[in-house]
């Protein structure tokens, strides 16, 4: 998952440096919380890192959504901002309340805005076991919907490789036996923010399944979801609802 991915996710900060407290090399001090989001894996090998604005006092953990992406083109890993709602702070906003940290590196402040005017590529892997399909199972503000698992085409990398990799980083399945079966143009519109994606649709063929468990928890997402195998009917007949929509009628 690229970060570009985290941004409007719902996240859970552990933060291990308050506000307050003293960095351990350069020695200022923290004027927001700051920590790391567990099971994940920044571009220094580490945990991604993330400021929390919007609290003005030192806590140990912080729950809210991702609303903007800090791009460190200097260094090797990116930050994330988090705060209770999604357009608490904007682009400058976020700049200022974070030079104290970030004067050091080249950086630059990504946000929602982003979405307004980008087209994202993506790859989504299809997999079918008889009359079922495998999907991943998420609930927001209360409506619990499905996809199909897969994600963004990270800079320089082809389809097919962003493919293998997903499906390894979701799926912990390796592909060999794969074809390029349908591109939808999905424009769609999350809390007010309108997005466009294009999404590529791979069937996947002789699949090992054993790995497969219908009901496992994905913990590689920052979104909580679950592994299922729904009977293709309940989501052409809508009991089941598949996002993108225009991929029910390619079932």
């Amino acid at each position: 998952m690229t970060t570009i991915e985290y941004l409007g996710k719902v996240i859970t900060v552990k933060i291990d440096r308050p506000m307050g407290s003293k960095h351990p090399k350069h020695n200022f001090i923290y004027p927001i919380n700051y920590g790391y989001i567990e099971g994940t894996k920044a571009g220094d090998g580490g945990e991604i890192y993330a400021y929390v604005l919007g609290i003005f006092e030192p806590i140990s953990s912080f729950k809210g959504k991702v609303i903007g992406i800090i791009k460190r083109n200097d260094d090797a890993e990116d930050k994330l901002v988090v705060a209770e709602e999604l357009n608490d702070y904007d682009k400058y906003q976020i700049k200022a309340l974070t030079e104290f940290q970030e004067r050091f590196f080249d950086s630059e402040v990504i946000t929602l805005d982003y979405l307004r005017s980008s087209i994202r590529n993506t790859v989504r892997g299809l997999l079918r076991k008889e009359n079922k399909v495998l999907v991943l199972e998420e609930e927001y503000k209360g409506e619990v919907y499905y996809y199909l698992p897969g994600g963004g085409i990270e800079f320089l990398e082809t389809s097919e490789d962003a493919l293998k990799r997903e499906m390894k980083e979701e799926l912990n399945i390796d592909i060999i036996d794969y074809g390029l079966s349908h591109i939808i143009s999905n424009i769609f519109e999350i809390d007010g923010i309108k997005a466009h994606e294009i999404v590529q649709i791979y069937e996947l063929y002789n699949i090992e399944d054993g790995k497969l468990i219908d009901g496992t928890t994905m913990e590689g997402d920052i979104m909580p979801c679950t592994m299922k195998w729904i009977e293709i009917d309940e989501l052409i007949n809508g009991t089941k609802k598949l996002y993108p929509k225009e991929l029910i009628k390619l079932l």
